[in-house]
Parts: C-alpha cells; sequence; structure tokens
C-alpha cells in the first residue's frame, strides 16, 4: 500500500499525471465510483492530456436511478467528464440499475465485464471513502461482501438510495491497480486507522489489505508510519 498526503490541488495534479503515464503505457481499463469524491478525481482526469479512444470506462458502483438523476454515478461521469470532451471519448459501460430488476441487472453487467475484459480484472479503480469505511457501495456487516460474483445487487444499503448495484470486493480488489480518494477531515480518522493498522474489517480495511496493488490519495495529515504492505 502506498500512501500520498498533499494539497487538493497536488492530489488533482498526482492524478492526472499518474492516469497519463498509465494511458500513455497502453489501452487502460478503469472502473469509476460516484458520490462525492468522484467530484475531485473527474475533474482531474478530464485535465489529462490522453488518446480517450484507449480507454474503457466501466464503473464500481450504480444507484438504481436513470442516470439524469443527480444520485447517478454514470450520470455525473458524463456530465463532468464525457460531455466535455470535443475530439476522442472513451469507450463507456455503464451500470443500468434503474429497473425493476436489480439481480438481472447485475448479471447483465457481469456479461458485460466478461465479454470487454476476457475474463480479466480491471487495470485500474478509482474509488472513494466514506467514514464508516465503505467503498463503493460496500458496507460493513453486509451479506454482499461475501459474494464471489464480480457485480452484486444491494437492496438495503444504510444510506439512500437504498437499491444499487455494485463491483464485488474480491472482483474490486483483483484490479491492477486500486487508487483511494480520501478527501476531507471526515476521512481523516478511517484512512488514519487503516494506515495504521489499527482498523477493522471494513471494506476499506479489507481492500487495503488484500488489494493487488492500492494507493491512498489524501489531504490529511496522517501517519506513515505503518504504511507499508
Amino acid at each position: 500500500m502506498q500512501l500520498v498526503v498533499a494539497t487538493l490541488e497536488d492530489l488533482r495534479a498526482e492524478l492526472s499525471s499518474a492516469f497519463q503515464q498509465m494511458v500513455d503505457s497502453g489501452p487502460v481499463s478503469c472502473g469509476l465510483s460516484g458520490g462525492a469524491t468522484a467530484l475531485i478525481y473527474l475533474g482531474a482526469l478530464r485535465g489529462a492530456r490522453v488518446d480517450w479512444s484507449r480507454v474503457s470506462l466501466f464503473w464500481v458502483d450504480e444507484c438504481a436511478v436513470p442516470f439524469t438523476d443527480p444520485e447517478s454515478s454514470a450520470g455525473l461521469a458524463r456530465q463532468m467528464l464525457i460531455a466535455p470532451m470535443t475530439h476522442e471519448r472513451p469507450r463507456t459501460f455503464p451500470m443500468h440499475a434503474a429497473g425493476p430488476d436489480l439481480e438481472e441487472a447485475a448479471v447483465d453487467y457481469d456479461h458485460v465485464l466478461d465479454r470487454e475484459l476476457s475474463g480479466e480484472p480491471l487495470d485500474l479503480a478509482i474509488v472513494g471513502v466514506g467514514e464508516d469505511g465503505h467503498v463503493g457501495a460496500l458496507f460493513a456487516g453486509s451479506p454482499a461482501l461475501q459474494a464471489q460474483s464480480r457485480v452484486v445487487a444491494i437492496h438495503d444499503a444504510p444510506r439512500g438510495p437504498r437499491r444499487r448495484l455494485t463491483l464485488s470486493l474480491p472482483f474490486l480488489m483483483s484490479s491492477r491497480r486500486i487508487w483511494v480518494v480520501a478527501v476531507g477531515a471526515r476521512k481523516r480518522a478511517i484512512v488514519q486507522a487503516v494506515v495504521g493498522r489499527t482498523g477493522g474489517e471494513t471494506p476499506f480495511d479489507l481492500l487495503v489489505r488484500y488489494g493487488e496493488d492500492v494507493t491512498i490519495l489524501t489531504d490529511q495529515a496522517v501517519s506513515r508510519g505503518a504504511s507499508g504492505r
């Protein structure tokens, strides 16, 4: 696990530069999460000077709402990242979660991942983290944490919208690189607990502990003493 502590402006620059280096090295499959954190990293990605035709965008989680709803992860990405593009655009594979059958939607998206990734993991997943340690739509204590499929239907998220789709923890952890963006004073305690190895079994703890290549990017002053894997 790597830890990057910097100002918000420098974190955006770091994200933009690192993403540009990845795309310059070859095609990239990238999973995006939603929520308030997306407002930070989507702007950083938009500033990256890359050939977007080499990028395939997937989603880590999605609320069971239309893409026009403010809660939609894909809708936010379209507004902030994709719509402003004037030349090359990425291939996009949003989760269709607004229908009545979430289980069927999960299976459909699993098929999309299998077809487009040929059974391989994502090259990159960019996620935020909640103060309670949730990642995507995976919350502590949820039976969804035990799922072995790539996509899970969530019917009872502890905060609204309660119905969501999310990548499973095993599939998310298998991503070749994982960037966790944790910005703001409310994220300091959960980041410090994970970095200092004093946390528990939250999805964030598990993602950092077992993820292939995890980088935490934060603007909070946390101890680096136990930050190595």
